[in-house]
């Protein structure tokens, strides 16, 4: 009896959720029970009732699955459509961080700044969103990652813009900001990678490279690791000078040396 439990809770689950189910199987039901008590006159419309609402079931249910195999292809399409061009300004988007890295350590240390201009530091900005038909067939999710990834990267093109080459700012906190900017883009971009399957679509041409995934998450450490060493270089400056002063105090001067006493 016990083992009966779950199958007769399978078939109170569908029919609930399938009422013309459930009211066909009722009106075949009373329609038995029309023969078993010799009402045929009854028990005929109530077969036939039944028999039209079961055929109404199956022809809802058929284009319920109908329509969820068109949907399902239709995002599909969607993604194969817009993928090149999400491969393309991830692509850029790393370049600009190795950029913004290397100028960013650069004026971390005090050396002299690559041969990198403005543009430089600007990403691409997509085509084809948002007037593209196939971003409205996205699954919701997907979507929403895709935006996020956008609207990080009209930020990034924004900072750089009005922050580039600010005259009132040090070049380490210029690249600074840009390279957080960059870096939160990155973070944007890796949300897209799993839905839009970017490692299975463009694998890595070396494998000393690594798919795009893991490109970005090396990427990501190594702006925390700069950042880290500058911070540690810059806390330990004061006492590198404090220690300098010291040694020149206790530094005997220059000068004739003493004669000693006859």
């Amino acid at each position: 009896m016990d083992e009966l439990k779950p199958d007769l809770r399978e078939i109170w689950e569908l029919l609930r959720r399938n009422p013309q189910l459930a009211l066909s199987g009722t009106l075949f039901f009373v329609g038995i029970l029309g023969l078993a008590f010799s009402i045929p006159a009854i028990a005929g419309a109530l077969f036939g009732a039944g028999a039209t609402m079961l055929g109404g079931w199956i022809t809802a249910n058929n284009a319920q699955r109908a329509n969820a195999a068109q949907k399902a292809e239709r995002e599909l399409n969607a993604k194969r459509f817009l993928t090149p061009e999400l491969m393309r300004l991830i692509d850029k988007i790393l370049h600009v961080h190795q950029r913004a890295l290397a100028n960013y350590s650069s004026a971390a240390w005090g050396h002299a700044l690559p041969n990198d201009i403005q543009v430089d530091f600007v990403p691409f900005m997509p085509v084809l969103y948002p007037s593209a038909p196939q971003f409205h067939d996205l699954p919701g999710d997907d979507a929403v990652v895709l935006v996020e990834f956008y609207d990080s990267l009209h930020a990034v093109d924004t900072l750089v813009k009005h922050w580039y080459d600010r005259p009132e700012q040090l070049k380490v906190n210029i690249f600074n900001v840009i390279l957080h900017a960059v870096d939160r883009s990155l973070e944007k971009a890796n949300a897209c990678v799993v839905p839009f399957n970017i490692d299975a679509l463009y694998p890595a041409k070396n494998e000393s490279v690594g798919p795009t995934s893991h490109r970005i998450e090396r990427a990501l450490c190594q702006s925390d690791n700069a950042r880290e060493s500058h911070i540690k270089r810059f806390n330990e400056k004061p006492a590198e000078e404090a220690q300098r002063r010291t040694l020149s105090i206790k530094k005997p001067k220059n000068g004739p040396t003493p004669r000693a006493p006859r």
